[in-house]
């Protein structure tokens, strides 16, 4: 039987851990929240797998502890913010409350953040939007690293660069997150630091061939990430992640062109209610007949019916909390050293 945690105590660790590496109090809540979501959720090489690098973040001084982000551009209903490298999670949870004071007025309002620290899973952050009955679209790219070469290349270009989109129905959201490329450079590292091939041949190695071996990335000369498609129809995710890259850091002035040197993300925030175009009831109309059609559709496996986007991490969700959250194996003893040197206690297993 697998260990669990509960979520609170996972909560209360990661924030402590954050405090004694020199966050803003008020940070890290928030923080410590959207990576415990991430895990919730099932995302976990998103999750509190995360608070290690950011502790390292913290430690080398890449990551900024305290301070605000700097409001470049304000034309009511559309923001840029300079995050200057303050903690991801905490910028977009930041950038979303700023977004919903405006929602009244404006309908949609859209928001862009340059010089972000990483922000963790991206589905993490959809139900505060979906719970006020909004939709909410979230773009990442991050400007200092590339390990996506563009469709037909050989060479590294940008990142997985993902996407996630909230959509409110009258009972569980429509949720989807997922990279422009084949997978991300989260599931490379943790399955070549395992020693594990990967599902398909997800990668090329520098010569151009495809394979299943994660340790194509780290040779040297290093091989690359496929678009999403892969090898045969990877011209789609080649467009996708493109668009990203215009949807994040193009719009907020600084991108690749700078070559910035600092590990971190170029954000894009959009959030539309409903209200101000066909009406809320009208909307959920729609999107509840889709997932009732959806439900409805014959499988073509009778022991796996068809499930929306976003169902089965919502039923992840609501079961960990109630039972204990499932951290993947070696999560805990990675922060244990940092545990240790503060002399904080690992959060105890559920009996």
């Amino acid at each position: 039987m697998s260990t669990r945690y509960e979520a609170e105590s996972l909560k209360t660790f990661a924030a402590k851990l954050m405090v004694h590496a020199g966050i803003d109090p008020e940070k890290t809540d928030i923080i410590a929240e959207i990576l415990l979501e991430g895990d919730l959720m099932g995302h976990t090489t998103h999750g509190l797998q995360m608070l290690v690098p950011y502790l390292k973040s913290m430690e080398a001084g890449d990551m900024q502890l305290t301070g605000q982000p700097e409001t470049i551009r304000d034309t009511g209903n559309n923001m840029v913010i300079d995050g200057q490298y303050l903690p991801g999670p905490w910028l977009v949870c930041h950038a979303l409350d700023r977004a919903a004071e405006r929602m009244t007025e404006h309908g949609v309002v859209t928001m862009a953040i340059t010089r972000s620290h990483h922000i963790a899973c991206l589905q993490a952050y959809l139900p505060r939007a979906t719970s006020k009955g909004w939709m909410m679209t979230l773009m990442s790219s991050d400007p200092s690293v590339a390990t996506v070469a563009p469709f037909g290349g050989k060479e590294a270009l940008y990142t997985p660069n993902p996407i996630a989109v909230g959509i409110p129905t009258s009972d569980v959201p429509i949720m989807f997150d997922f990279c422009t490329s084949i997978t991300s450079n989260g599931q490379c590292m943790r399955s070549h630091k395992e020693g594990q091939t990967l599902p398909g041949e997800w990668v090329q190695n520098a010569e151009g061939s495809p394979t299943k071996d994660p340790g194509a990335l780290f040779a040297n000369p290093p091989g690359t990430i496929y678009p999403l498609g892969g090898a045969e129809y990877g011209h789609k995710g080649f467009a996708f992640g493109l668009w990203v890259e215009m949807m994040t850091a193009a719009l907020t002035g600084r991108g690749r062109s700078e070559k910035p040197q600092k590990w971190g993300a170029s954000v894009f925030i959009q959030l539309i209610d409903p209200a101000a175009f066909g009406g809320t009831e009208s909307f959920i109309r729609e999107s509840d007949f889709f997932v009732k059609a959806c439900h409805e559709t014959t499988p073509v496996k009778p022991e796996q019916p068809v499930r929306l986007p976003g169902e089965s991490a919502w039923r992840k969700r609501h079961e960990q909390l109630a039972n204990g959250v499932q951290l993947h194996p070696g999560i805990l003893k990675s922060l244990g050293t940092w545990a240790e040197k503060w002399n904080i206690p690992l959060p105890l297993p559920i009996d």
